[in-house]
């Protein structure tokens, strides 16, 4: 249900400055886990979460590009709980999702300075963004506005 403030700008941009924020704090932390562990240099660390490209974000070379893609997925995967906690609202947690992913898509095409063209990528994100707004609203509303409704009882 969430409060009436919810829908004041003021609040809405703080929230999503957190949750942006949020977003790309669990992507680097990922990324530090997968640099790590498939032995990627520590340099490309600061565009690992940028990666579009067919030979670094792909899952079946392995590697580095597979650590690009479960980086990915694992943001997405651990940003349920910021809509739980950060967004707090049902209604809203699909727009939270939604931004997140239109930041980052443009965030990539100005580091990569190109347009995304591998397949992979773009199915990952249009997936991992519509399972996270979904499973997001449904964990919201069972989670947060069911708790609202008292019963008779």
């Amino acid at each position: 249900m969430g409060s009436p403030k919810d829908n004041e700008t003021k609040t809405i941009l703080k929230k999503l400055a957190i949750f942006v924020v949020a977003f790309y704090v669990i992507y680097y932390l990922a990324s530090i886990i997968f640099v790590g562990s498939f032995d990627v240099d520590w340099n490309d660390l600061g565009k690992f979460p940028f990666r579009i490209d067919k030979y670094e974000f792909n899952p079946g070379d392995g590697g580095g590009a597979l650590g690009a893609w479960l980086a990915m997925v694992l943001t997405y995967c651990c940003s349920l709980g910021l809509t739980y906690f950060v967004v707090k609202a049902t209604r809203k947690s699909w727009d939270y999702v939604a931004t997140a992913s239109v930041f980052h898509f443009v965030l990539c095409c100005i580091v990569n300075q190109d347009f995304p063209t591998n397949w992979i990528w773009w199915v990952t994100i249009l997936l991992a963004s519509a399972l996270l707004s979904g499973v997001a609203e449904v964990m919201n509303y069972y989670l947060i506005d069911m708790r609202d409704i008292e019963t008779g009882n």
